[in-house]
């Protein structure tokens, strides 16, 4: 009787042996089959997006997504375009800043084809090669660039655009890696790929491309030419190429403007400029030259700090604008200060005006101003006749006050002022020609050291001064569309060993994990 419970509980446990044998291979089998699909779809899902470009941006500054102001610009390309990368599509997914070219290519590519309904837009394709495999296909290109400057990582375009004079098409335009970037103090801070590709298609398409003088010949410490070690204002100077301008440096004393030049920008001059009081042995009125320019329709931005020093002649031409900067004069604004001495301070917005709705998008950062002279505006039954209008974008707090001397200090009532000195102007000056408009304008800052922070991610000082550029009537450039932040997103500093460790450990690692904490569970019951 004894054997045979005995032999029945053996059978029993048997039978419970086989189930859970059973059950938990079952469970494994399961487990693995899971994964297996997971990683599979995974895989094609990774595939399918890799080769129809499916992202989703995410990000604040839309870093990924074609903006409405760059359709707009490109409905004036007039024929197709060829964007070329000189490396296979494996090696522009490897480099994050290559990549990111890439995916803005591939949105232009998808604008003028996909979204075109009307067919207002000439088609743009993207091509990636192997330069190395194929150095032939690369040839015509290499010649455009030094041999210190082509590298595979360049980006070529080009167009079959033919002038209506019958000229031939323009030469294909090979730009770096870096350009497509925007650097401050050595830094990666901003990527600008629209703007970059919107002027290489306007070039391609014959648009004009407009020129920005800087004078010369008064101290100005600009050196002389933009990249110049002794150039103090080298990030506002390079800002203009990025716009899409042609950069010059005259002195005109001894040459005239460039024909194609559509702002004159005097920048801190040390010395006082020839006006017809003081002509040269030769008889060249330097204002004379700007006087003409800005009468036909040109802009001028004037940027004079406190030096101490009275500029007669240039203070006589801004009077006829309606303002005066007061040179001797120097600003400490203890309420709105940034410093110990008070000389640098965050400036107060104005809220009406023409001055006003450059900064309107920018008034939940700060503007720095560092060094100031109070700007003063003139206003007369003279400029009212004239259909002159006259506004402030920028002032200090009504409690500032500005210095020449310990004894000699100006307040802002001193001239007229209850709100604050004001610092940076527009004077506008409407005209009519063939019943059309035409609007002159004269931009007056008394803060150079303002320009130093044009590419600070800490103040607003870059992005207003791209909006005053979009005030004055230049050709149709793109300089509306400013770059756009990297601040928060560290790219530059992935590297393709981190993308492809993260691919590892959440593609293989994870589920290995999952298996193995599945098995350890199976076990585990097998026991109890």
């Amino acid at each position: 009787m004894k054997n045979n419970n005995v032999n029945e509980k053996d059978t029993a446990k048997k039978v419970q042996l086989k189930r859970r044998l059973k059950y938990g291979g079952l469970s494994v089998a399961l487990s693995a089959v899971v994964i297996a699909v997971v990683i599979i779809a995974n895989v094609i899902f990774t595939s399918v997006i890799r080769n129809n470009n499916l992202y989703v941006d995410l990000t604040n500054s839309g870093l990924f997504t074609l903006s409405n102001e760059a359709r707009d610009y490109l409905k004036q390309v007039k024929a197709p375009i060829t964007i070329k990368f000189a490396v296979p599509l494996d090696t522009i997914r490897s480099n994050s800043q290559l990549f990111m070219v890439y995916l803005t290519a591939t949105q232009f590519s998808k604008a003028s084809t996909e979204e075109d309904k009307n067919d207002e837009i000439p088609d743009i394709k993207v091509e990636y090669f192997d330069s190395y495999k194929y150095p032939a296909q690369f040839e015509k290109y290499k010649q455009l660039a030094s041999s210190t400057e082509w590298q595979s990582s360049n980006v070529i375009i080009e167009s079959t655009y033919e002038a209506e004079n019958g000229e031939e098409a323009a030469l294909p335009l090979v730009y770096s890696i870096n350009s497509f970037f925007t650097t401050s103090d050595g830094k990666t801070v901003g990527f600008n790929g629209e703007r970059r590709f919107l002027l290489a298609f306007l070039q391609l398409a014959g648009v004009e491309q407009p020129v920005v003088v800087f004078t010369t010949g008064h101290g100005e410490p600009i050196g002389t030419v933009p990249n110049d070690e002794n150039n103090q204002y080298k990030d506002f100077i390079n800002m203009f190429e990025e716009l899409g301008f042609k950069i010059r440096y005259s002195d005109l004393t001894r040459e005239d403007l460039d024909p194609d030049c559509r702002l004159i920008v005097i920048l801190d001059p040390q010395r006082d400029f020839i006006g017809k009081e003081l002509d040269s042995l030769d008889g060249v009125s330097e204002l004379d030259k700007v006087a003409s320019f800005v009468s036909h329709y040109g802009s001028i931005m004037v940027f004079l700090g406190p030096t101490g020093y009275e500029y007669t002649n240039l203070s006589h031409y801004l009077e006829e604008w309606g303002v005066k900067i007061q040179t001797t004069y120097t600003i400490e604004d203890s309420v709105n200060t940034l410093s110990s001495d008070n000389r640098s301070f965050s400036v107060v917005y104005t809220k009406d005006g023409l001055g006003a709705s450059v900064q309107q998008n920018y008034r939940n950062l700060r503007t720095k101003f560092e060094h100031a002279a109070p700007v003063q505006i003139l206003f007369s039954e003279k400029s009212e006749t004239m259909s002159m209008n006259i506004t402030s974008s920028f002032r200090t707090s009504p409690q500032a006050k500005a210095y020449a001397s310990e004894t000699d200090v100006l307040t802002p009532s001193d001239i007229g002022k209850a709100d604050g000195f004001d610092l940076f102007v527009v004077s506008s000056k409407l005209k009519y020609k063939d019943n059309e408009d035409y609007y002159s304008y004269v931009l007056t800052c008394g803060c150079p050291e303002m320009l130093k922070y044009c590419n600070s991610q800490a103040y607003a000082n870059r992005g207003i001064l791209n909006v005053m550029l979009t005030r004055i009537p230049l050709l149709k450039m793109p300089v509306d569309i400013d770059y756009k932040s990297l601040e928060n997103y560290g790219l530059t500093s992935v590297t393709s060993n981190a993308v492809r460790g993260w691919t590892i450990v959440l593609a293989v690692a994870m589920p290995i994990v999952t298996l193995g904490v599945g098995t350890f569970v199976v076990v585990r019951r097998k026991r109890h």
